[in-house]
């Protein structure tokens, strides 16, 4: 039961390439006023408001608001080549470039992942090489390391990562398998900071607090995860599950 919980956290952040498509066919153009800090970018064949968002912005909702401070309305998709204004620092510009590259290379990864591991891997570490600073491609390659059952080489990995949410949970998840109660909660702790913890992270530490009998944490972090409106429902039931299971 101790491990169930941590293998569907994991589970849960491993598909992190954003795959969606969409083709939208508009010649409307919004013509906003030159406003606050920009940059450039050219937009590349395969783009698309959400796909940028989640790289740059790492907030998928926030698509809308890029499209329009770049001066489209959001159902609409400049053509490839077309050269954009987005809301990054200009002297970010090349970082930008960098981080974009890098999603590409991790939505061809995510898309062979079933039929070809090995260019999955080789596509994974090409992402991490053009952008160093992304914990994305390192939290892919860190999960399957794991299902290789590469742990220390996954902890090497995901050493100088450690601070940012994600990662933290996967260090919470190996903590967990080896029996380091105090080092996974620890490392939960730190994916825990942020206003909005992502819902696999709140499911993981309310069912670990659960576990270690500290019930009104996890029932305070379990409540966080059902009053998510976009957390899925299984985490929200299996959550529950586990914390009404444990306070009998």
């Amino acid at each position: 039961m101790r491990v169930t919980a941590f293998t569907l956290a994991l589970l849960a952040v491993l598909p992190a390439g954003c795959t969606k498509t969409r083709v939208v066919h508009s010649r409307y153009v919004i013509q906003t006023e030159a406003a606050g800090a920009q940059c450039s970018y050219t937009w590349q064949p395969g783009d698309y408001w959400e796909f940028l968002a989640w790289a740059l912005l790492d907030d998928v909702s926030s698509s809308s608001v890029l499209a329009i401070t770049a001066g489209y309305m959001p159902e609409v998709l400049p053509s490839s080549g077309t050269e954009i204004t987005i809301p990054i620092p200009e002297e970010y510009e090349k970082a930008a470039r960098d981080r974009m590259e890098s999603a590409r290379l991790i939505r061809r990864a995510t898309d062979i992942r079933e039929s070809d591991r090995n260019g999955c891997m080789r596509l994974l570490r090409e992402a991490n090489n053009k952008d160093k600073s992304w914990s994305v491609p390192v939290t892919n390659i860190t999960v399957m390391l794991l299902e290789d059952g590469k742990t220390d080489e996954a902890l090497e990995l995901l050493g100088p990562m450690c601070h940012k949410n994600t990662p933290a949970l996967i260090l919470a998840g190996i903590a967990w398998r080896q029996g380091n109660t105090e080092g996974a909660l620890r490392h939960l702790s730190e994916a825990l900071i942020g206003t909005s913890p992502r819902p696999e992270i709140l499911a993981a530490a309310g069912i670990a607090w659960s576990v270690t009998g500290e019930r009104e944490i996890a029932g305070n972090i379990v409540r966080r995860l059902l009053e998510n409106p976009d957390a899925p429902s299984e985490l929200r039931v299996l959550a529950l599950r586990y914390v009404l299971m444990l306070g009998e």
